[in-house]
């Protein structure tokens, strides 16, 4: 009996024995499982910023053209801030109209280059001939459709899409664009075309100007780009008499979703976490540097609250436009016509269109701006103000047409942010400005989210 008393007692103690082990090995195994998660998150972490590294490495060509474009922009600004600020003269339309001008005048001359080192006779028809043009290409218009499909599916797809995949009419791409220079792919694919002996097989050619130029698609997809981007930039500008310099800046970052969210609805691309995550590091980073420079007097308290408000949806809407803008200048870059087509005719429309907006809206501003009284800055420093800021203008509107060419509107917007930074170091160079530990902080995060974009693929 006591051998069995014995026995039963040590059977509960064996059992608890039991239960201790399996507590331990649960313990055990979730500890493992948390330090493989730590470890898989680690890798994923390091192998996106090698990723990212390479690639930013590699496309160091197209990154160091976002940010000369980013530089002339904060020239452009700065000099508009000056105009507005120090000698009270706000003519956005007037802006706009000499430097658009410029750009019609630059892409022309390239335009009616390449047309003499194509030899194409085409551009030689008369106005009466137009007519009959237009007929003839509407009548073709449905078979050449058919040809069209027939050619190799990769002129007209995505890269990765498969040619039976419902598009959207705006999202036909060649992937020529990544080859070659502005000019060259469209001509290689102008070349081969030609080869095969087809006129079918030729991208649409539409006589301007009684035959003076031609261009590849209809003139009123220009008027549309050029108008949107008119408006743009004219409400941003418009924003500076009416609300604080800081809110307009911060609010430039809204133009890198509206050019994402307009690219999914028109282009139908995919961006990844890593295109999201990337941008939305670069935003804070410019948010977090502006954000730190506000003061509690802006120099605009003598402005009504009702015009403030009216300054800030300026500001808004003007960011909005500026990446619609980009997203359908890189269609018609990519699938029509070439960057001298797009900068002659977008030039040149949005030259008219400013013009036209500066004799209903801004004959005070322009007989302001160039004359002799009025104003507290002298007639040849707002000229020479004046005259940066227009070139400067041109050239940035020539370098967005070269970048979107042969990148995407969301980097373009994402490498433009630091034209704010940009502008501190001209307040370090003109007025003995500090840099606070926030800039760099802010430069960190902007670079860090670039490398973070660049990490995956380019959006498809």
């Amino acid at each position: 009996p006591n051998s069995q008393a014995l026995m039963f007692a040590q059977r509960p103690a064996a059992r608890s024995g039991s239960g201790d082990e399996m507590e331990h090995s649960d313990h055990g195994n979730s500890a493992v499982e948390s330090d493989s998660a730590v470890v898989s998150l680690a890798r994923t972490v390091t192998s996106t910023i090698a990723d990212g590294l390479a690639h930013t490495v590699a496309h160091w060509k197209v990154l160091l053209l976002g940010q000369g474009i980013s530089f002339i922009l904060a020239i452009a600004g700065a000099t508009n801030e000056v105009l507005t600020v120090e000698c009270g003269v706000s003519a956005p339309s007037t802006y706009n109209a000499f430097g658009y001008s410029l750009v019609a005048i630059f892409g022309g001359i390239l335009m009616r280059r390449d047309m003499k080192n194509n030899g194409n006779n085409r551009g030689h028809v008369t106005c009466e001939e137009q007519e009959i043009i237009r007929n003839h290409s509407g009548a073709n218009q449905e078979g050449d459709e058919y040809d069209r499909d027939d050619d190799d599916d990769d002129d007209l797809t995505l890269e990765g899409d498969s040619p039976t995949k419902k598009q959207s009419i705006f999202s036909l791409r060649r992937n020529a664009r990544e080859i070659g220079s502005a000019n060259g792919p469209a001509a290689n694919y102008r070349s081969s075309n030609r080869s095969h002996g087809s006129d079918s097989k030729l991208r649409p050619q539409y006589p301007f100007l009684c035959g003076i130029f031609t261009i590849h698609t209809k003139w009123y997809y220009y008027f549309v780009v050029a108008l949107i981007e008119a408006q743009a930039y004219y409400l941003i500008f418009l924003a500076f008499r009416y609300t604080s310099f800081t809110f307009v800046y911060v609010t430039n970052a809204l133009a890198i979703p509206s050019a994402m969210l307009f690219t999914k609805l028109f282009m139908k691309r995919r961006y990844l976490w890593t295109h999201l995550i990337g941008g939305v590091i670069c935003i804070t980073g410019i948010v977090v540097y502006t954000v730190s420079d506000m003061s509690l007097e802006d120099g605009f308290e003598h402005v009504a609250s009702s015009d403030h408000i009216k300054g800030d949806i300026f500001a808004i809407f003007g960011a909005i436009l500026l990446g619609l803008d980009d997203v359908l200048s890189e269609i018609i870059l990519s699938d029509f016509g070439g960057v001298n087509e797009m900068l002659f005719m977008k030039g040149m429309f949005g030259a008219l269109i400013s013009v036209v907006q500066l004799g209903i809206l801004e004959r005070d501003s322009f007989s302001a701006l160039f004359s002799k009284e009025g104003s507290s800055c002298t007639l040849t420093w707002r000229m020479a103000l004046f005259t940066t800021h227009v070139c400067t203008r041109s050239l940035d509107v020539a370098g967005e047409m070269k970048f979107l060419f042969i990148s995407e509107a969301a980097l373009l917007n994402l490498l433009l942010l630091t034209s704010d930074l940009y502008a501190a170091i001209f307040d370090v160079l003109t007025i003995g400005l500090k840099l606070t530990p926030i800039f760099y902080l802010a430069f960190f995060l902007i670079v860090s989210g670039l490398i973070v974009y660049e990490s995956g693929p380019s959006p498809a």
